[in-house]
């Protein structure tokens, strides 16, 4: 039998040389080995001179080999850790991204400084990665999720009980349709990029689904109307807070500005890039 030392480096040579992860390959590798043997990567790595079971290293080369076929890790073991909590997720739902957390820091911070902020509206949900982690740091609040999947408000409640040990309000629907309400902030990721992109990713097999990626000719048709029908559910002076692409959020911050909204700024993420648009409604 070989080592897990022997089997982790073989695997992270694998991953090097695909595209699919040659940026991160000998982290995918590891977090892969990790998951099959059910241990933590730091375990992982004070278990080198371990000798692995053939099956265990069967299981391992089949993830590795879906993952060189572009399958991302986060749906390979579903998981995805997310604002330092982790989040069940599959194809169904977009793999959450760190620079959302710029989002989550940016609600939390104004929340703390206007304490009567209590009842949110995550919009276009997915797994719940922003209303979950909001809610988990801020448990007082009352957060709404909602999303037009049925599959993913059902991945929702599951992250929602598994990370808070409670089932958020969900709902499926078309952004606002049935919701009902008014609230204190909005927050929101949704389908932001434009057809064209959508096109050439999906020809390359993305495997995130499409219907949480397109967004029309330029990418903005449902922030679009997110923008002009959000203030009917909104509180007076209530914010919104809405994440895109970078290449974006001048184009929002102009929308909330000819719309029902002030004090309009844009926040940069981790990156040092513009990330999420927010406003104040009048």
């Amino acid at each position: 039998m070989k080592t897990i030392r022997e089997v982790l480096t073989a695997g992270a040579s694998l991953l090097r040389n695909s595209q699919a992860a040659n940026e991160t390959p000998f982290l995918d590798a590891m977090i892969l080995l990790a998951y099959v043997l059910n241990i933590s990567k730091e375990m992982l790595l004070a278990s080198y001179p371990d000798k692995i079971d053939q099956k265990d290293e069967d299981t391992f080369n089949n993830l590795l080999k879906k993952r060189r076929a572009n399958s991302p890790v986060a749906y390979l073991i579903n998981s995805k850790e997310f604002y330092g909590l982790n989040f069940y997720v599959d194809k169904n739902v977009l793999v959450p991204r760190p620079d959302s957390e710029t989002l989550v820091e940016e609600a939390v911070s104004i929340i703390n400084n206007f304490p009567t902020t209590k009842n949110i509206l995550d919009l276009c949900t997915g797994s719940g990665a922003l209303g979950i982690a909001l809610k988990h740091s801020l448990p007082k609040l009352t957060v709404t999720c909602s999303d037009l999947s049925a599959k993913a408000v059902d991945i929702c409640k599951k992250n929602s009980l598994s990370i808070l040990g409670e089932e958020l309000i969900t709902i499926k629907t078309d952004l606002f349709n049935d919701i009902e309400g008014k609230f204190d902030m909005i927050i929101t990721n949704p389908p932001y990029l434009t057809d064209e992109e959508t096109d050439i990713m999906m020809e390359k097999d993305w495997p995130e689904p499409g219907m949480a990626l397109r967004a029309g000719m330029d990418g903005l048709d449902f922030i679009r109307k997110i923008i002009n029908q959000a203030p009917d559910y909104m509180e007076k002076n209530a914010y919104i807070l809405i994440e895109s692409s970078i290449d974006q959020t001048e184009e929002i911050k102009q929308l909330l500005d000819s719309g029902r909204f002030y004090n309009t700024r844009i926040v940069k993420d981790l990156s040092g890039r513009n990330r999420v648009t927010i406003g104040q409604r009048v």
